[in-house]
């Protein structure tokens, strides 16, 4: 369970031979490769090379393009698993060499592009139609075309529509019978469709009396016949243009049954692209060609023999990293702590000259779970769904580690639920399930606390659990400082608050209750030492006498330094969210057995209608629950734990490889 051994490995290849060593190296997946030119750029005898990726970069288009136009005609089916995560296609060699040698994908894109074209102006063609549509619809009620209005000479005709309320008032306004003669065409409830016709002569008065009445006019259509003739035409033009779209879809997804050879083909590309890439950071003089990176030191063995026997006139020099180094970081873990790992990579990656927290939070993360869930019904419930869901994901490491991860959180909420008797809340009242139930006698049995009559006990448990985790977080950094050599940085900023934060606690605590003398005084010498030892040693950085009696003096309030007297604190306090939220899922489960119990004695239903309304209420309580347990603890580890100690920064090991994010070989 640690950061594996890296080695910096620099190969030193005949010029000509280069392109042959990185097939080579792609073929093993053991290198990570690193840029050459950044060790190499004020040496004038190298140059970088500078290999053009614009075409695999457009076969790549081409492909990717390909993959769009099958997933807008045809939705493959995926298990449950594979709806969850990217998962990439296996492919075994033999199958990967198949496909390069006998599928030329130039036409497939061709006839893709084609019919994604056609669709595309079909769909386009019947948007327009459409929005053309909807518009004529309005004039359909007219009883001749909008060019003969358009062509009266003496009148002006106008159609618009206006509120039922005004049209009643033009109704009944004389001046408007005298001067415009109108016909309603249809209405609704809230306004009246109409068209108006006027003398020419009287356009400006019309019009004056139209605006009164909130008459809002629409332009005529360009049309030589009636409206109802256009949208005719319109539909049949719409219906053939589906057909047509209908048709291109249908082609598309004949085609879609390449779309495993297209993944393949996808995935090579890919790996080209990388090779190209890891290509371009080579150097080179006239006669050879360096290449940089890293290998897994476990590795090492078996690489310098294939070496050896493949590339005899190429040289591997190896050495240990350095901090000025961009190591890569391969985790190793243990099968049972390894889902555990799912938390680093949600935060980061730790610096390679550090160490890997996961064995070292794991036991935090399942006690603050099971803490904030502690219920044995949902515990259950979660253990059998992680389960599940591992078992289906069983290839896919990331979703894997996830389920077996929350597997591992069920089981810890099995175990506190037991603790606080709590099984779906307090279904083990006789109310509920009679006198003398299992879950009662069980309950009787095993509980040790009862979390409602405790409160203030728990919450001192907790906060107890605050104080222990944040101590254990500085004996961490004070682990990592010795690790790195750093004998007096653990001293100074992990040894002096170990015995500062014990003494400030006992010193604090006189404000809350009495303890003996002797306890007081030996806090009192603790702060003293303690104290004394920050403020000499945690502005040692500083420039300047005052800047770093100022900066020691400050940091016990935690202002500046590593830690502080307040930081503390505060992040303690952070823990009483713990008993908050294993108490608002205990009263949240109880609010719905109360729910249940009044459905419970109506006659003939009564129980089904408890069971239905219990299990519904139970498991809302269990989804919502869920997230508040991941979330809450995850944030006591990531920002009131983590910080105490840990280096991230660290970049994944990505060796030079055939596999991708779209493709995994198999050999």
């Amino acid at each position: 369970m640690a950061i594996e051994r890296m080695k910096h490995l620099a190969l030193l290849a005949p010029r000509q031979a280069s392109d042959a060593l990185l097939e080579w190296l792609q073929e093993r997946g053991l290198m990570h490769v690193e840029d050459a030119a950044e060790r190499f750029s004020d040496d004038g005898e190298f140059e970088r090379p500078a290999l053009h990726v614009e075409e695999v970069d457009s076969r790549l288009r081409e492909l990717q393009h390909i993959q769009e136009v099958f997933r807008s005609f045809h939705t493959q089916e995926k298990s449950f698993v594979q709806s969850l995560v990217n998962v990439p296609t296996r492919v075994k060699d033999s199958e990967r060499q198949r496909v390069l040698e006998e599928f030329d994908y130039r036409p497939l894109y061709e006839e893709c592009s084609r019919l994604s074209s056609e669709f595309e102006e079909h769909r386009d063609a019947i948007e327009r139609a459409g929005a053309e549509i909807e518009n004529l619809e309005f004039f359909r009620g007219l009883p001749f075309g909008p060019s003969q209005l358009r062509a009266l000479r003496r009148t002006h005709g106008q159609v618009g529509s206006m509120p039922v309320q005004e049209w009643n008032r033009l109704r009944a306004d004389a001046e408007a019978a005298e001067l415009l003669a109108f016909q309603e065409l249809r209405r609704n409830k809230r306004r009246v469709d109409l068209c108006v016709i006027a003398l020419r002569n009287d356009r400006e008065e019309a019009e004056r009396i139209l605006r009164g009445h909130q008459f809002s006019e629409r332009p005529l259509p360009e049309l030589e016949g009636s409206a109802a003739d256009r949208i005719d035409e319109l539909r049949l033009e719409v219906a053939r243009r589906r057909r047509a779209a209908d048709q291109c879809a249908e082609r598309a997804r004949k085609l879609s049954e390449k779309g495993r050879q297209v993944e393949i083909l996808l995935g090579h590309y890919e790996a080209r692209l990388a090779k190209l890439e890891a290509h371009n950071k080579m150097v080179r003089s006239r006669r050879i060609a360096i290449l940089c990176g890293f290998i897994r030191a476990a590795d090492v063995a078996k690489f310098e023999e294939a070496l050896e026997r493949d590339f005899p006139d190429v040289s591997a020099l190896y050495r240990e990293p350095t901090p000025e180094d961009t190591v890569p970081i391969s985790l190793r873990h243990s099968r049972l702590v390894k889902p555990l790992r799912f938390m680093v990579d949600l935060f980061g990656l730790p610096d390679y000259f550090s160490f890997d927290p996961t064995p070292y939070l794991s036991l935090s993360f399942l006690v603050f779970f099971g803490i904030c869930f502690s219920d044995v019904a949902y515990g259950l419930l979660l253990c059998a769904v992680a389960w599940y869901l591992a078992r289906k994901a069983r290839g896919y490491e990331g979703l894997h580690n996830m389920c077996m991860l929350f597997f591992y959180c069920g089981i810890s909420t099995i175990f506190f639920g037991v603790l606080t008797g709590s099984w779906a809340a307090d279904l083990w009242n006789p109310d509920y399930l009679g006198e003398g139930n299992v879950l009662l006698w069980i309950k009787e049995r095993t509980a040790i606390v009862e979390p409602l009559d405790k409160a203030v006990a728990l919450l001192l448990v907790c906060l107890g659990i605050g104080v222990v985790n944040q101590l254990y977080g500085i004996v961490l950094k004070g682990y990592g400082l010795l690790r790195r050599g750093d004998v007096s940085g653990a001293v100074f900023d992990a040894g002096f608050w170990l015995v500062t934060i014990p003494g400030f606690m006992i010193v604090a605590s006189v404000l809350f209750f009495a303890i003996p003398g002797w306890l007081f005084r030996l806090g009192v010498g603790l702060v003293a030492v303690g104290g004394v030892g920050l403020v000499l040693t945690q502005g040692r950085h500083e420039k300047g006498v005052a800047a770093k009696a100022l900066v020691g003096l400050v940091s016990l309030y935690g202002i500046m330094g590593s830690y502080g007297c307040i930081s503390f604190m505060a992040d303690m306090l952070s823990y009483s969210r713990l008993l908050a939220l294993g108490l608002t899922t205990s009263i949240v489960g109880m609010s719905f057995n109360i729910l249940a119990g009044l459905v419970q004695d109506i006659p003939r239903v009564g129980v089904v209608l408890f069971i239905g309304v219990a299990l519904m209420g139970h498991l809302f309580n269990f989804a919502v629950g869920i997230i508040s347990a991941f979330v809450h603890p995850a944030r006591l580890i990531f920002l009131e734990f983590f910080n105490r100690f840990y280096e991230m920064g660290g970049v994944r090991f990505s060796p030079l490889s055939l596999n991708t994010e779209t493709v995994i070989v198999e050999r």
